[in-house]
């Protein structure tokens, strides 16, 4: 955490290891993101600790090697989940390394947060999507179980996995159009219920348990930093915020970096990679669409970024009657993994070294942009 927030300054980062007391970080050093299981705190703590005792560097070094491993199996699970839709090597590694490019990723491959496991999120998005609509596999248990999976990790992270079950919903009143028979419905509506069903259960067991804890009339310190009640404002201004994670990586809004780790290369990367991922949308439903078997991928990313605009406003408005001024496309970082696996399938073939080149000039980009970055 860096610079200051409300007019309060982080400790210097040696002095945590003095017991700094924890009001003095910004927000009285409340953990607002309680709501989230802690499965990765869990494992982070403990890798952290392992990490440390046995190599001897400090426990936060550690910790981000955690994120780091997380990070680095996203991008190996991506290569593997794109390879499922019958995508040749190139473009498959082409499309998991633009994912690493995607500056949000790589942030969070150095950072003690539950992000870090966003890309492996999307990865399960886009290797079930395969399994349904390019390999006809209808069992609801598989969906179900990694739903559950990444809701035990991080809630925001289901955007891209909420995606591919909106378009099951779809499928089920209009199979057909994905090359599923009308008797396939019975099976897709129960992928739907096993996968919207397994993704609230952790969410809200470990809601419930933190509510139990919250003292009555408890509100953040955080409150109103990013967010506006419903009071103050009508829900129609709502409306409006649901295409906000279309910017998945906005420059001009928060795409996602460490202060310090920003530059002009970084930002212009940035830019680039904003313009790609909406013309990618666009490109792939007048290229691909009527490749039957390639639909209900264009159709998840397409809406990927509206249903996690969705569900992080309805979580807000039904927990605190407030909304986002701004959704950041940070909270859409599981969908980059389908937008990866849909440039790949665009350039399946023999245009896959061009999306090799241009995920290559994304590695260059960042590398050269964190180097001219004033690091603190």
């Amino acid at each position: 955490m860096e610079g200051g927030i409300r007019d309060v300054t982080p400790p210097e980062c040696g002095s945590i290891y003095k017991r700094t007391p924890a009001t003095s970080w910004p927000f009285k050093g409340e953990n607002y993101n309680a709501f989230h299981p802690p499965t990765y705190f869990f494992a982070a703590g403990l890798g952290g600790q392992t990490i440390s005792e046995l190599t001897g560097v400090d426990f936060v070094t550690g910790a981000r090697l955690v994120s780091a491993g997380f990070v680095a199996l996203g991008v190996a699970g991506l290569f593997l989940a794109i390879r499922a839709w019958r995508v040749n090597r190139l473009a498959a590694f082409s499309g998991a390394l633009l994912a690493l490019t995607t500056p949000a990723v790589a942030a969070s491959s150095a950072i003690v947060h539950n992000d870090a496991i966003t890309l492996l999120a999307g990865d399960a998005a886009v290797w079930v999507g395969a399994r349904i609509f390019a390999r006809y596999k209808l069992g609801w248990g598989v969906p179900a179980f990694l739903a559950f999976i990444v809701s035990s990790f991080r809630v925001v992270s289901l955007g891209a996995m909420l995606a591919v079950a909106g378009v099951v919903l779809l499928a089920c009143f209009m199979p057909k159009v994905f090359g599923l028979l009308a008797d396939d419905r019975q099976d897709l509506s129960r992928i739907f219920g096993a996968t919207v069903g397994a993704a609230a259960v952790p969410y809200l067991f470990w809601n419930q348990f933190q509510a139990v804890r919250t003292p009555p009339g408890y509100i953040p310190a955080i409150d109103g930093l990013s967010t506006i009640k419903l009071k103050d404002s009508a829900l129609h201004y709502v409306v409006p915020t649901l295409i906000d994670a279309y910017g998945l990586t906005d420059p001009r809004t928060d795409f996602y970096m460490q202060p310090g780790l920003k530059s002009g290369a970084t930002f212009a990367w940035a830019g680039i990679l904003y313009i790609f991922y909406i013309v990618l949308l666009i490109v792939s439903v007048v290229c691909m669409w009527k490749a039957v078997d390639r639909r209900g991928l264009i159709l998840s990313t397409a809406i990927s970024p509206f249903v996690t605009a969705l569900v992080v406003q309805v979580r807000e408005i039904m927990t605190t009657s407030g909304y986002f001024d701004v959704v950041s496309g940070r909270y859409a970082m599981s969908t980059v993994a389908l937008h990866c696996a849909l440039a790949a399938v665009l350039c399946n073939g023999k245009r896959a070294k061009w999306l090799f080149v241009f995920a290559v000039a994304g590695c260059v980009f960042m590398s050269v942009g964190v180097a001219m970055a004033k690091v603190p």
